[in-house]
């Protein structure tokens, strides 16, 4: 019983840094700075253009930075554990990708009722839950 609270609570805790964690790195490759050109005033226009500069630099250190919490999170997953706790982390972020893509590419947040429909959707979502099972294999059945 202890194992099976144990999973479980590993599993959301997994899945609330997979899901922060690769919403960073995929929001930081798709971003774009705004648009310039749709300033007339030339010290409004100035202006934009700096803080679009900043941004983009901002962006590019958060993006490299998420990257390397990445890494770090996949390493300590296995260096302090085993390889199933950190291939069912990448299951859990690969899971998120096409709501993430889907929600970059429209403009809307996921909802019960405003959600994206298809094989690849599907796949993804037994993706997160095939991964509830490795994490109970590595985690109560594993000895290494």
């Amino acid at each position: 019983m202890f194992c099976i609270i144990k999973v479980i609570l590993v599993w959301g805790i997994m899945l609330f840094i997979g899901t922060n964690l690769i919403g960073l790195v995929v929001r930081g490759f798709f971003w774009s700075s705004p648009p310039v050109d749709a300033f007339k005033d030339s010290v409004l226009e100035e202006f934009v253009t700096r803080e679009s500069r900043r941004l983009s630099a901002a962006n590019i250190a958060m993006t490299l930075l998420s990257l390397v919490l990445t890494a770090a999170y996949f390493f300590a997953l296995y260096f302090f554990w085993n390889i199933g706790l950190a291939v069912s982390a990448g299951l859990i972020m690969l899971s998120r990708l096409p709501d993430l893509l889907w929600e970059i590419q429209t403009g809307i947040k996921v909802s019960k009722v405003r959600m994206p429909k298809g094989a690849v959707h599907i796949v993804a979502g037994l993706m997160l839950w095939l991964s509830l099972p490795l994490i109970w294999y590595s985690l109560c059945k594993w000895t290494p």
